[in-house]
């Protein structure tokens, strides 16, 4: 069986980071890096329990387990102080499937940014270890 190959984006404000795919017509959450924590990384299940990763970047949530992740909408239920970093996600969805004149992350009454990763395998990013990628040089709470 051949991985499927995805988009992978990463949609920053000054609070936060968020790694995140399209799957369909839905954005599909993979990580989320709170800039101002230095609380214990962990895993966000999508039943809500947490699992601890001692090792992890401070201040990082992976979503999700095995294929399973949720979407954009539970991720702002169970994060919902975010709600900066999660309209830029949103602007940056309706960005990508439907781009306008002017781009409508750009129209956010924050500062944010969104750029793609390239075609890389989802599982290529979940192996990563929880230090690599830029939310790894800046420290943040859950």
């Amino acid at each position: 069986m051949t991985a499927r190959r995805v988009i992978l984006h990463i949609t920053s404000t000054e609070d936060g980071e968020a790694t995140w795919q399209i799957v369909g017509r839905k954005v599909q959450m993979e990580s989320f890096t709170d800039y101002r924590s230095q609380a214990t990384a962990y895993r966000l299940r999508m039943d809500g329990s947490t699992v601890d990763i001692p090792n992890g970047t401070p201040g990082m949530v992976f979503f999700g387990e095995d294929e399973e992740r949720p979407d954009l909408p539970l991720v702002r239920e169970w994060v919902p102080k975010h709600f900066g970093l999660w309209d830029a996600v949103q602007a940056a969805y309706w960005d990508a499937v439907n781009p306008l004149d002017e781009p409508r992350i750009s129209s956010l009454d924050h500062l944010a940014y969104d750029y793609s990763t390239g075609a890389w395998q989802a599982s290529e990013i979940r192996e990563m270890p929880a230090t690599a990628g830029p939310s790894a040089r800046r420290g943040g709470e859950r």
